[in-house]
């Protein structure tokens, strides 16, 4: 199997004139050359037509087919070289190929473009081929493409192969997706290593951990740790994690490129990046419908549709759309309903244009609404012993919002490509909380969060350029500008019940409003270049600077004032700035094996402390961390085994956590400030295997040591050598699938187990210290699989495994003296799951 070309070019034109394919399918029909799979009575002979005359059989040309159906990418190969194929449609439509980039001879690119196909091709003439089934392929093409199919990333902003990329990079596919029956970024994380996702009942309590690091801010700083994106666009600029898991599918991909990734994706993203990345609309017409019904109960419906809308690549569209409601799992003692019901539905409208061979424009608009009750999370102080309740009966009608606009255009100009991105994004959060149920007259919580950012950015990336000593060289030159704001409003009205011991005040309320609003800019650049066909050398440079604005304006009257609470404004504007390079080297020492170093640093921007914390320290500087990654790459037995495998040692210094801050008058008072010094050492591990035509296994682990190098806490307390928080120390994700032929080879029969495993780990820093139990999770499925149809059986969380999934920070819980509640995660469901393609 000939490797794809390691590097990433932009397509050269070849000169070529029309061909006529039908004498070519007349012959084929004639001498019986239509494949092995001739027998079936509905199978059909279609021809790619040429767009263009073939001269002379061309040579050598410059590619950059992506990843995409197999059918498509014969088009576009057709295209530039006028060769005309003639196959099957059964043999070929189930098929997709990873495409072929570079400057290779005609052959080389046809076999990058059947690579994993199964798929053979036969030369009639220069400018007509057939392709057949290869009786010596190790892939079944009846099966369509398997796991080890080679997997493509945008890990560099580009597409290109997995084993090409010189760092730590994990994928789902689209068809892992769609067999695993994933929905939310709890389910992504569960089968990628050394990540622990943790979500309470309410969007804002959600933590997402990479490498052992997450936000231990609280969500006051002015960045993320971790950046979460959609298509480029970042779904949490300013640290918040409201919009951090959109209600999407039909995804082409779910990717985590670890360690700091400031060069690629932006200032953020210290532990690393996540990338959500949306089928794109493309010319055949294609839709789906799905159904699921469970045992809680809850129910699910989802629809695409896809084709052009002018009958050729000038417009073509995509429309999804969803509606799901859950009953929740959990049954509420006070409540008619169950904890944690939720009702969810949105949509999403993606076009795109090729009106030029040179220029491609995408545009896609998306909302989605999630219904849900933040007080009404199924808690207990003790998840082991399974005795839940749902905070003393307490309730609430919350409302979140996701409104996501995208443009982006990329022209080739000969010399590479010029590529603009616009995104406009808004996340509205309404919550509503009664948190006596009206069975005392204790209070009424009411906060509104609204989350906006818009977001441009240019970037020119090059053809390859051909320098002396350096060899083929690529480069990326860029810049963006971004604003993004949250205004979070929030009240507590105590009731006349409302009372501590001690206090002869009773009821009263505390409202707060904040505003902060940053604006960044960011200047980068990447070079890669070859000096021989084995070795790439890597560079890359980002310049950032946010300026933080923070307004913040807080009231307490009756009981919240007797108890400590006062009545303070801040307004205040900061600038931080922060240059942030990158390295790497990688070597391939055989087609199927490379190794990779790579040296990597990130930075996160300060901020402010609000409250009486401002007047002691009044903000906190930006943090910082530099990571060292040392890896391979492998693939062996002809593709059947892919093994890659990374170590890592990330230093993360000036950590922004709460501590404790000496006030003038000699006490103390807790604030955020940059008080902590980290590190973690690890490595991810994956596996994937077809050992047996049939079965398919992947395997992720990852293992990440972390501890606080020196940090004493707000108490006094020395933390220094202890663990981070929401940082287990080993993460296991599995799935194995066995499928086989039935109804006469017309569908498979399959059965698959997925396995997720995370390991007990601290949550909380300064308080509420306490530990998570270790995790198992296992789904089993079984069903049949077909071309146009697929039925499946599941259970999920088959033994009913009771763990903490996050944390209620709820100011009810606190009040009635039940401590800092866990939210658990779903526990078992068994449903039906069906799907027809059109």
């Amino acid at each position: 199997m000939t490797k794809p070309p390691q590097t990433p070019r932009r397509p050269h034109r070849l000169a070529t004139t029309t061909a006529l394919a039908g004498p070519l399918a007349l012959l084929l029909s004639a001498s019986g050359m239509a494949g092995a799979k001739e027998a079936r009575a509905q199978e059909t002979l279609q021809v790619a037509q040429a767009t263009t005359e073939a001269t002379a059989e061309p040579t050598t040309g410059t590619y950059a087919i992506a990843p995409q159906p197999l059918e498509t990418a014969l088009e576009r190969f057709s295209e530039q070289t006028g060769i005309a194929f003639a196959y099957s449609s059964d043999l070929v439509a189930p098929l997709r190929s990873p495409g072929a980039r570079g400057a290779l001879a005609v052959e080389e690119a046809l076999r990058a473009i059947l690579a994993g196909s199964g798929l053979t091709y036969r030369f009639l003439s220069a400018t007509s081929v057939v392709l057949e089934d290869d009786p010596n392929s190790l892939v079944a093409p009846a099966d369509g493409p398997v796991l080890l199919n080679e997997l493509t990333v945008t890990a560099r902003r580009f597409e290109e192969n997995l084993q090409d990329v010189p760092g730590s990079v994990a994928v789902l596919d689209a068809a892992e997706l769609e067999k695993s029956n994933v929905e939310d970024l709890r389910d992504y994380t569960q089968r990628l290593p050394n990540i622990n996702f943790l979500g309470g009942s309410s969007p804002g309590d959600s933590i997402v951990s990479i490498r052992g690091f997450s936000d231990l801010s609280a969500g006051a700083s002015s960045g993320p740790v971790n950046g979460v994106y959609v298509d480029e666009v970042i779904l949490n600029p300013n640290g918040t994690t409201s919009g951090i898991d959109p209600n999407l599918f039909d995804l082409e991909r779910v990717e985590v490129a670890y360690g700091p990734q400031g060069t690629t994706f932006g200032r953020g993203t210290i532990g690393g990046a996540i990338n959500l990345v949306t089928k794109k609309p493309t010319e055949a017409f294609e839709a789906s419908a799905e159904l699921l019904a469970g045992s809680y109960p809850n129910g699910r419906g989802r629809i695409v549709a896809n084709g052009s809308l002018t009958g050729d690549r000038r417009l073509m569209a995509r429309f999804v759309a969803f509606g799901e409601i859950s009953d929740g799992f959990i049954d509420s003692p006070n409540l008619e309903a169950n904890a944690l019901g939720t009702s969810d539905y949105g949509a999403r409208l993606s076009l795109r244009s090729e009106p030029t061979d040179r220029l491609t424009l995408d545009a896609s608009a998306s909302f989605d609404r999630s219904n849900y009750n933040q007080f009404n999370s199924a808690a207990s102080d003790s998840i082991e012993s399974g005795a839940f309740f749902n905070n003393a009966g307490s309730e609430g009608d919350s409302q979140l919002d996701r409104a996501l606009f995208t443009l982006r255009g990329e022209y080739d100009i000969g010399l590479g490509s010029l590529i603009s991105n616009t995104s406009f994004l808004r996340v509205t959060v309404d919550q509503n909380n009664d948190f006596d149920l009206e069975l005392a007259e204790v209070g009424v919580t009411n906060g509104d969060t609204t989350e906006t950012s818009i977001a441009q950015e240019f970037r020119f990336e090059s053809d390859a350029i051909d320098l002396p000593y350096a060899g083929e060289t690529f480069f990326t030159l860029g810049a963006n500008i971004s604003f993004s704001s949250v205004e979070v409003s929030s009240a507590v009205n105590g009731g006349p019940d409302l009372a501590f011991p001690g206090v002869p005040i009773t009821g009263g309320a505390l409202t707060n409003d904040t505003d902060q609003d940053v604006f960044n800019l960011g200047l980068f650049g990447d070079l890669r270049f070859r000096p021989t066909d084995r070795l790439e050398l890597g560079a890359g440079v980002r310049f950032s600077r946010d300026r933080v604005r923070q307004s913040f304006e807080n009231d307490a009257t009756g009981l919240f004032q007797a108890i400590g609470g006062s009545s303070f404004e801040l307004d205040d504007e900061a600038t931080f700035s922060a240059v942030t390079p990158r390295g790497s080297i990688k070597y391939d020492w055989t087609e199927s094996l490379s190794t990779f170093l790579s040296v990597a640093t990130g930075y996160r921007p300060g901020g402010f402390n609000i409250d009486d914390a401002a007047t002691v320290n009044p903000t906190f500087e930006e943090e910082s961390a530099i990571t060292i990654d040392a890896g391979f790459k492998s693939s062996w037995f002809d593709g059947r085994l892919v093994v890659n495998g990374t170590g890592f040692a990330t230093f993360y210094d000036d950590i922004q956590i709460f501590t404790g801050i000496e006030t003038p008058d000699g006490g103390a008072i807790t604030a955020l400030d940059n008080a902590a010094e980290a590190r973690s050492i690890g490595a991810e591990i994956g596996i994937r295997a077809q050992p047996i035509d049939g079965l398919t296994i992947a395997l992720d682990y990852g293992l990440a040591k972390t501890k606080f190098i020196e940090f004493v806490g707000s108490t006094g307390v020395d933390f220094s050598g202890t663990t981070l928080p929401n940082a287990p120390t080993h993460t296991l994700g599995m799935a194995v699938e066995y499928a086989h032929p039935v109804l006469d080879e017309s569908a498979d029969a399959f059965v698959r187990v997925e396995h997720s495993f995370t390991s007990s780990f601290v949550n909380g820093a300064t308080v509420n210290t306490f530990e998570f139990d270790s995790r198992n999770v296992v789904n089993l499925r079984l069903g049949l699989r077909a071309e146009r149809w697929e039925v499946e059986l599941f259970t999920e969380n088959l033994f009913d495994e009771v763990y903490a999934n996050g944390t209620t920070a709820a100011a009810s819980a606190r009040i009635l003296g039940v401590g800092l509640p866990l939210d658990p995660g779903p526990s078992r469901q068994v449903g039906v799951r069906a799907r027809v393609l059109f």
